[in-house]
């Protein structure tokens, strides 16, 4: 969902101008009823500011999750921020695990159902994403390992991404969960997620006991070779094997295990 992000801790006056736009679209399309929402976000993506490709557009980071799809043979895959479902789609191109992917917009909701109707296996889900991923966490089918998640949930006064971490730790043992619009450590140029103290997308976030163990990856790609939005973005993988093969994967820099970066 990050071309909807309204706050950047790299700001640009074309980031500036695209936030009021984006704003001012959303107070316009609170005032239609969701059906009628969904119609006009059925305009073609170059029309809604500019993002027409998976992950933002970015192309370097595309090359880095197919990568990680061919070291690890992930059984479900659950995203949760569907918005227009352009990595939605994706995703369901590069693997024929179960898609699960959660909205809690309504609008968003009902134009993504168009677009993904005649898709197989993509299940989409309206609500509040810890709240859907307890519902999947109790779904034997959903428990399947190892796990794909991508995280774009978050977005102003809402910022799930450590419920949902937790709840993710806390049900699934052989996972990856790549978060969107996440501070590159090392990477200054990369975009990411600032809403104020305590709401910034950064390691120190999520400097939880039940996480330490986790192992960080970052894009190896500097943000200077990548295309799109340049969001920032980073890895969490349980240890062991996941951990293990996404080591070996070259568009990933290692970045070491959580608990020791943020203890």
């Amino acid at each position: 969902m990050t071309d909807r992000t309204a706050l950047s801790t790299a700001p640009a006056p074309a980031q500036g101008i695209r936030a009021r736009l984006l704003g001012l679209a959303h107070r316009v399309g609170a005032l239609v009823p969701a059906w009628l929402g969904g119609h006009l976000h059925r305009l073609p993506p170059r029309f809604t500011f500019g993002i027409t490709g998976p992950f933002n557009g970015q192309r370097r980071r595309v090359a880095a999750v197919a990568a990680m799809f061919r070291a690890v043979p992930f059984a479900v895959v659950i995203e949760t921020g569907t918005y227009r479902a352009l990595t939605t789609l994706h995703l369901r191109s590069i693997t024929r695990a179960p898609i699960a992917t959660v909205e809690v917009n309504q609008r968003y909701f009902a134009y993504a159902r168009r677009r993904l109707r005649s898709k197989p296996d993509v299940h989409q889900f309206l609500g509040d994403s810890p709240a859907v991923l307890a519902s999947l966490a109790a779904d034997g089918a959903w428990r399947a390992e190892p796990a794909f998640f991508y995280l774009d949930a978050h977005w102003l006064n809402r910022l799930p991404l450590v419920e949902e971490l937790a709840m993710i730790r806390g049900a699934w043992s052989e996972f990856a969960a790549l978060i969107d619009d996440f501070r590159v450590d090392g990477d200054e140029g990369y975009f990411y997620d600032d809403y104020g103290p305590g709401k910034a997308l950064v390691l120190e976030l999520l400097a939880q006991p039940e996480l330490a163990d986790l192992h960080v990856f970052w894009p190896a790609a500097h943000s200077s070779r990548e295309t799109g939005a340049r969001r920032g973005w980073v890895v969490l993988a349980s240890p062991g094997s996941v951990a293990e093969a996404l080591a070996g994967v070259g568009e990933l820099r290692a970045g070491g295990v959580l608990g020791e970066l943020v203890g």
